[in-house]
């Protein structure tokens, strides 16, 4: 797996309407100054900062090629060795996420 410069954080646009955003360094043309593209994000607001947060690392893992938290990579049946994910690591509302290609208006 290529390491890539990534970073997570949660934006408040709306009162009490949290969503987490990845981003990804691009070159800068100053050596002073950090510049990130956006390449993810969540498509609902959450209202919780906490919950975007979570929600957002489990993006990362993803995007990584990892498992998101809770959840194996492929579907597991009975009697495979392997513990199925409780429903309080399941979120209700399944992946939210929406590939950013080109500039976002909110960001």
């Amino acid at each position: 797996m290529a390491l890539r410069d990534l970073a997570l954080t949660v934006l408040e646009l709306e009162p009490l309407e949290f969503h987490w955003v990845l981003m990804e360094a691009v070159q800068a043309d100053s050596e002073e100054c950090l510049v990130y593209r956006p390449v993810d994000s969540s498509t609902q607001g959450l209202p919780d900062y906490s919950e975007a947060l979570i929600q957002g690392a489990s993006a990362l893992r993803v995007l990584q090629g990892l498992a998101p938290f809770g959840r194996p990579m492929a579907p597991v049946g009975l009697g495979d060795g392997v513990p199925q994910p409780s429903a309080a690591s399941v979120s209700k509302e399944g992946a939210d996420s929406c590939m950013l290609t080109t500039g976002h208006s909110m960001l």
